[in-house]
């Protein structure tokens, strides 16, 4: 059985397909405009929904990388070694939320907002410990994604 492009890009980039899938969407009920009356879809709000679903995973994986680069602070800085352990486990499981839910498409909007992230990260890791780290994410995204 032969897959869609669009198959294919639910399988290997969910991110990207509802990006597309909404575009679509929008641009059939635009050029056909009788669609709009097909039974009671509430066209606007269906092509919302589809479009809201990529962020929503992409939001997903921005709060793991920041609790993966939260808790390899903790480890780098804080000095608590009875801690390393536990922190380690909870990084190795932000790292599988991570793999489970990042696509492809992903990666370069991250890349540019890996400061960010990492900030934000930092905010919370100096508020609980009252501690120096460094200004600039010591950490690459190749280093951080599984």
């Amino acid at each position: 059985m032969n897959q869609t492009l669009s198959e294919l890009t639910y399988e290997k980039d969910y991110h990207q397909w509802t990006i597309e899938q909404a575009q679509a969407l929008r641009e059939l009920v635009n050029t056909h405009q009788e669609l709009k009356h097909l039974g009671t879809l509430d066209w606007n709000n269906i092509i919302e929904e589809i479009e809201a679903l990529g962020p929503r995973e992409y939001n997903a994986v921005v709060k793991l990388l920041m609790r993966q680069i939260e808790h390899r602070l903790k480890i780098d800085y804080t000095g608590l070694e009875e801690c390393h352990k536990k922190w380690q486990v909870e990084i190795q499981a932000f790292r599988i939320g991570i793999k489970r839910k990042i696509a492809p498409s992903m990666k370069p909007r991250l890349e540019a907002e890996l400061e960010e992230i990492y900030q934000d990260a930092v905010s919370l890791v100096v508020l609980e410990y009252g501690i120096k780290v460094t200004n600039q994410c010591p950490y690459s995204l190749d280093e951080l994604l599984p």
